[in-house]
């Protein structure tokens, strides 16, 4: 691999030549007179529907073009959950069961075909209304629908709400008259009053109302783009029951409330999403935490937004091409390629003065996530046996995978909670989450027994272990190589299948893999969102994805989530934290640090822990772009 390494060099050294390379000459400007924000991304969006997000990919187009009731606000750290769709904060009942939110009166969805047209030909639009929100819970709770990461936050909390998805069961997937059954735990009491009711204490509800998967979806769009069909004469005609779809899968059938609209929506070719003419006024915010104004994030206080015009983003599958699109100036940020990465970021992990010189800036930031390899407990191999898990844990040298295949940016995971989280200190680092082969080599004899007794070895040894991962990249060869290498230290064997996201999603949630790589992206700032991973009845709902079960462990779950933010929760939370320590269904890797280089034009850059939407936020300083040969 070393033509990567030599290439590199040069590239960096003759980044004044970069604007000629590539891109250059594409053709007529799309978007004359627009302000664009010109981006590349690597996977592949999974979903435009917010009832079936799942990823940080999706996630991050969604925010821009749906609302939640809640959301972030944009600059305050720790973060702090703030009005979006709602007019305030919930009301909440003095026994912790019941939430009355109140609306903000006036917002208008995207115009679409859905809502017909205006006198003067124009498509149409009609105002938010509490049953939107009513609709987008029904459908979370649909059993047609794969809404694995929304349902899990509802089932068993919300008032009749597994009442109701047993109900849909009983309609044909494309009768959608399901959605006029009632759901008495989410109520619409007037058009801009809406009533939650929950079977016990959830006080990270609110944080759950934050989440984009529970965006408004109005009737009509259900009705329009699901259950008829374009019938050639430029009118429209009933869809074949058997023939209906449950998800919004095009650009023309997302109607969202938010600042951008979705022009166009090619996998794996280009997203474009522009200004939302409609969008109701809204403004910077004119306030952050401490540093902020000194950093020039509070130039835009109190202005309206969005400053955007057009997000343009690319599908660039290599992170080294999305370099090199970087380096000549066609996008306006980028992460860092490691082969590149001590060219760029100085050892104190500082930006090297001379990219400075040439307008362009570094952003470090952190989000409570982890990295790590998941094992099938469901496996009759890796779940039947804990010492081999145990041991593969103890083989692997996780500081060394950082320095090779990650530059250093991160640390190592030691137990299941992030290091910001409560619960993460007062856990401690777990049991295996170090480098041991010795103590590996014992714990694969203890292994070899266990297998043997449960009738699992082949000639006498472990088989050849099933790790999937996704992409097909250098990198992930890299990453699959490396794996390799550190279970081979105690002889145990490796098969490695490369596949894209989607796939492997798709591959876990119907348990077809026996080990694969992924990672955790924390939803909310609270230990309840990484330990809910790992409880009982979550396995149906496709966020325990290793299939874990314990009853202790259930056990203690339970009793934590309806607490209120107390020591003796925290406490809870780390005796889960340890029992997984111990349990091993997951192999700790890193909670990674993010380097973000982005040019000096774009303002307003600071990525945020755990929310998304904030494409309005950001701005292009246009004359300058220009006079630097962006384009």
């Amino acid at each position: 691999m070393k033509w990567f390494y030599i290439l590199a060099a040069v590239l960096v050294t003759g980044m004044a030549l970069a604007p000629l390379l590539l891109l250059k000459g594409e053709g007529a400007d799309p978007y004359p007179g627009q302000i664009v924000r010109w981006d590349s991304y690597e996977s592949e969006v999974k979903s435009v529907d917010p009832a079936t997000c799942g990823d940080t990919t999706s996630a991050a187009v969604q925010g821009n073009i749906y609302e939640s009731l809640y959301c972030y606000h944009y600059l305050k750290r720790p973060p702090e959950v703030i009005p979006q769709l709602g007019a305030e904060m919930p009301q909440v009942s003095e026994d912790g069961l019941t939430y009355t939110i109140r609306l903000r009166p006036g917002v208008q969805y995207h115009r679409n075909p859905c809502f017909g047209k205006e006198p003067g030909g124009a498509w149409a639009t009609r105002t938010m209304r509490a049953e939107d929100f009513v609709l987008a819970f029904k459908r979370c709770a649909d059993y047609h629908i794969n809404t694995g990461l929304a349902w899990a936050f509802l089932s068993e909390r919300i008032v009749g709400i597994d009442e109701f998805r047993q109900r849909t069961r009983g309609y044909k997937q494309g009768d959608f008259s399901r959605y006029d059954l009632p759901l008495e735990g989410v109520q619409a009491v007037d058009d801009l009053t809406l009533r939650i009711s929950l079977t016990g204490r959830f006080p990270q509800m609110v944080y759950v109302l934050a989440i984009g998967v529970f965006a408004p979806i109005p009737r009509e769009a259900v009705d329009y783009w699901l259950a008829t069909e374009d019938d050639g004469r430029g009118g429209r005609r009933p869809t074949p029951l058997e023939e209906r779809r449950t998800e919004f899968r095009e650009a023309a059938e997302v109607v969202g409330t938010g600042p951008y609209l979705l022009k166009t929506f090619e996998r794996k070719s280009k997203i474009v999403m522009v200004r939302n003419p409609d969008f109701r006024p809204d403004f910077y915010p004119a306030e952050g935490a401490p540093g902020d104004a000194e950093d020039g994030l509070l130039a835009d206080a109190n202005r309206r937004v969005p400053f955007v015009d057009v997000i343009h983003w690319d599908y660039v599958a290599e992170d080294y091409a999305s370099w090199m699109r970087f380096l000549s100036r066609q996008t306006d940020a980028t992460g860092i390629p490691r082969e590149t990465f001590e060219f760029v970021v100085t050892p104190s992990r500082d930006l090297a003065e001379e990219w400075r010189r040439r307008h362009i800036e570094l952003s470090v930031s952190t989000r409570p996530w982890i990295y790590w390899i998941v094992f099938n407990m469901e496996d009759p191999v890796v779940g039947r046996s804990k010492s081999l898990r145990q041991a593969l844990c103890l083989s692997f040298d996780v500081e060394n995978y950082i320095k090779v295949l990650r530059n250093g940016r991160g640390k190592r995971a030691v137990n299941v909670l992030p290091s910001s989280f409560k619960g993460h200190d007062e856990a401690g680092t777990g049991p295996y989450a170090h480098l041991d082969v010795e103590e590996a080599l014992r714990k694969v004899r203890q292994a070899r027994s266990e297998l043997a007794a449960a009738g699992q070895l082949v000639d006498g040894e472990i088989p050849v272990l099933q790790l999937d991962i996704p992409g097909r990249d250098a990198a992930s060869a890299r990453q699959g190589e490396f794996i390799t290498q550190q279970f081979q230290k105690i002889r145990v064997r490796l098969k490695i299948t490369y596949s894209d996201w989607p796939t492997l999603q798709e591959k876990v949630n119907n348990k077809q893999c026996q080990i694969y790589t992924m990672g955790w992206d924390s939803d909310y700032p609270d230990a309840e969102n990484f330990l809910q991973l790992f409880y009982t009845p979550n396995i149906e709902k496709q966020t325990n994805n290793a299939n874990y079960s314990d009853p202790e462990f259930d056990r203690l779950y339970e009793q934590a989530r309806v607490m209120d933010d107390t020591p003796d929760r925290t406490a809870l939370y780390a005796r889960m934290a340890r029992k997984i320590g111990e349990d091993c269904p997951v192999l700790l890797l890193s909670e990674p640090v993010s380097f973000l280089l982005y040019y000096d034009w774009l303002k307003n850059v600071k990525p945020h822990p755990c929310g998304y939407g904030y494409g309005k936020y950001q701005r292009i300083d246009e004359p300058l772009r220009k006079s630097l040969g962006g384009r």
